[in-house]
């Protein structure tokens, strides 16, 4: 068997992240237990009987035997749990978080004892299903995993970088600054515009191929608001570029010729060509379409294909409504001059 890389670990927060971070290290031996702590009862029991985990910890406990600590917790806990711990805890701890932004102005709501252990992470894996009961022990293989180690210890970041090499995924050392920037165009601009279309979005999707391009409005809204919040400054400068693009392209939305040239967007960005439901297409076209120049206007910001290596599968299932520009040329020129003024509806509504 494998020799393990820590004797305990603790994870705090053991919902889909990190309940997917735990299985995966229970399977790949990279502790001799595992512990958790979770508010949700429910979680700790089938963690417990499906042998994820040893036990339930509590953070009141005394926490130095705990050589390995993940926080997998949503952004607004992090003050209020790291202060919990900060006390209690080695100063041979190695800890790590699992969130999606790695800004300076998290690190300093950490105390200074935890700061000095702590290496910020970012798995770019996900769903829009929540909870433990829907964690994957695969749902990190072959997907990158961001780590920032300024000013970490270089043996403790080896011991990061082993840990997630052995899970199965591709690990990518980003500074943070740079993380949240890259992030916050191919992650949190795509989930932002996706929440802001919601309601302009068709209702009861049957179809795969449209279910899989609206996923993003299925997420968690209460975990997302803690990201747009902390990384608020960089999310406005792409939002900004966007919304230029979306205005322009809905100005020229009677030009067919114009739209035409949108489809180099699909060799671009390797859009495959998608089959769909074309009645629930046309049933639903001023919303779709819609949705396809919200992409189309997004896909514009030019600094996207600079960033793309770093997108995951939320970006491609966003991006990916751009297939219908494949329909036939005829029947969508019909259909844009017959629902122009909707879809102009639409946009002001959000405008």
């Amino acid at each position: 068997m494998t020799t393990t890389i820590f004797k305990k670990t603790l994870v705090i927060g053991l919902g889909l992240i990190g309940g997917s971070f735990a299985k995966a290290c229970r399977q790949n031996n990279i502790s001799e237990e595992i512990y958790a702590f979770d508010l949700d009862m429910d979680s700790i029991e089938l963690a417990k009987k499906s042998n994820v985990i040893d036990d339930l910890f509590f953070l009141d406990d005394n926490l130095e035997d705990f050589d390995f600590i993940v926080l997998a917790i949503p952004l607004s806990f992090y003050n209020e749990v790291s202060k919990k711990i900060s006390n209690k805890i080695s100063t041979n701890s190695v800890i790590i978080d699992l969130g999606s932004v790695k800004s300076l102005e998290l690190n300093k709501i950490l105390p200074q004892n935890i700061r000095k252990n702590f290496i910020p992470c970012h798995p770019i894996a996900g769903s829009d299903k929540t909870g433990f009961e829907n964690s994957d022990v695969n749902l990190f293989t072959e997907k990158k995993f961001i780590i920032c180690p300024e000013n970490c210890n270089p043996d403790t970041v080896t011991k990061v970088k082993q840990t997630v090499e052995r899970i199965g995924c591709i690990v990518e050392f980003l500074d943070a600054k740079k993380h949240d920037e890259i992030y916050a165009l191919v992650s949190h601009l795509p989930q932002f515009l996706s929440f802001l279309t919601t309601e302009f979005s068709p209702k009861k999707i049957n179809d795969d191929f449209f279910n899989t391009a609206f996923r993003l409005n299925n997420s968690d809204p209460q975990m997302w608001e803690d990201i747009f919040k902390i990384n608020e400054k960089n999310l406005e400068i792409f939002y900004l570029k966007f919304f230029d693009n979306l205005e322009k392209n809905l100005l020229s939305l009677n030009n067919f010729s114009a739209l035409e040239k949108k489809k180099n967007l699909l060799n671009e960005f390797e859009i495959k060509e998608e089959k769909f439901d074309e009645n629930f297409f046309l049933e639903n076209f001023p919303e779709i379409f819609f949705r396809n120049l919200v992409v189309i206007s997004y896909l514009e910001i030019r600094e996207i294909k600079e960033y793309l290596n770093y997108a995951g599968t939320g970006f491609k299932d966003f991006t990916s409504i751009i297939a219908i520009l494949n329909f036939d040329d005829i029947k969508t020129k019909n259909l844009l001059a017959n629902n122009h003024k909707k879809i102009t509806k639409i946009f002001r509504s959000i405008s």
